[in-house]
């Protein structure tokens, strides 16, 4: 395939992974409003069958190479805080925000995560951020202040704790990523989001175990939770994950900006939520400052 044929393709797996992940969020959204499922019943659910499934993809790929971070105590407990941090308290935040305010805002909060990136960073070098990374941090500010306000500071439009679960998710999607830096490139990156998931679904039913708080089970519900997990989790991992092979990693994840655009339009359309126009701006305020930092290469 040619060289344009590549970007193509890296592109529209960028996107259709960002748009799973966005659309997994509206299903979440609709299964906890009209099926009674609990933020807990979910995370159980998503985190350990996904892990077991990805655990099972890797058994027949790659064998010999699964079971060797078994034998490293370090890396396994590494792996251990990745499931704790990364995995448990990134999916918890992310659906406990859908719960308490919606699928679109929670989105458009956890994409700040490149912020909170950044501040990492310029707190681990101790040194001053450039001009660019405080343009992009200062409009992320701002965009987030006019989501959650509807333009009027002087008020908040959303829960104090749709707020606070929100900037978590941003916060763990963070720590998802420069947590387990070291050992993905020991191991590779999916058999870290796959011990991760399963460790953090088996850990996460000492809390709430999948068989407490069951909603209603039927097809459609069955077939939320199943998009929820397949698509919403494992293959959009894959295909963002496979986009990179194609195009840079900064413009893949440029391309995630569909996650809280999918999400507001899965939530119009199918949810009946009504996306106000300061909505929208301050979504794209939002994701312009995460371009920004995609293209300033000194952070």
């Amino acid at each position: 395939m040619n060289k344009v044929g590549n970007k193509t393709k890296g592109i529209l797996l960028a996107i259709i992974g960002a748009i799973f992940w966005g659309g997994s969020g509206v299903c979440a959204q609709y299964i906890m409003q009209n099926k009674g499922a609990s933020t807990g019943w979910l995370v159980s659910v998503r985190m350990l069958f996904a892990g077991i499934l990805i655990l099972f993809y890797l058994y027949f790929s790659q064998k010999n190479k699964l079971f060797t971070i078994l034998k490293n105590k370090k890396d396994m407990l590494s792996t251990l805080i990745f499931s704790v941090f990364g995995v448990i308290f990134l999916q918890y935040a992310f659906f406990a925000a859908i719960k308490v305010s919606n699928a679109a805002t929670a989105t458009i909060l956890q994409y700040l995560s490149p912020i909170f990136i950044v501040i990492y960073f310029i707190f681990e070098s101790k040194k001053i951020p450039n001009v660019m990374s405080m343009i992009s941090i200062a409009l992320s500010l701002f965009g987030t202040a006019l989501l959650v306000t509807k333009g009027d500071f002087g008020t908040l439009s959303i829960s104090v704790l749709g707020l606070f679960w929100g900037l978590m998710a941003g916060f763990f999607g963070a720590f998802y990523i420069i947590q387990p830096r070291r050992i993905m490139a020991k191991y590779g990156t999916t058999t870290i989001i796959g011990w991760g998931m399963f460790f953090g679904g088996l850990l996460f039913q000492l809390y709430h175990p999948i068989w407490k708080d069951v909603p209603e089970l039927d097809l459609q519900t069955f077939g939320l939770v199943c998009f929820i997990v397949v698509f919403g989790t494992i293959l959009s991992y894959i295909c963002l994950l496979k986009s990179t092979r194609y195009i840079p990693a900064q413009f893949s994840s440029l391309l995630t900006s569909f996650e809280p655009l999918s999400s507001a339009l899965f939530s119009s359309l199918f949810l009946g939520v009504v996306i106000l126009p300061i909505e929208i701006i301050s979504m794209v305020i939002i994701i312009f400052s995460v371009f920004l930092l995609s293209r300033n290469s000194d952070m």
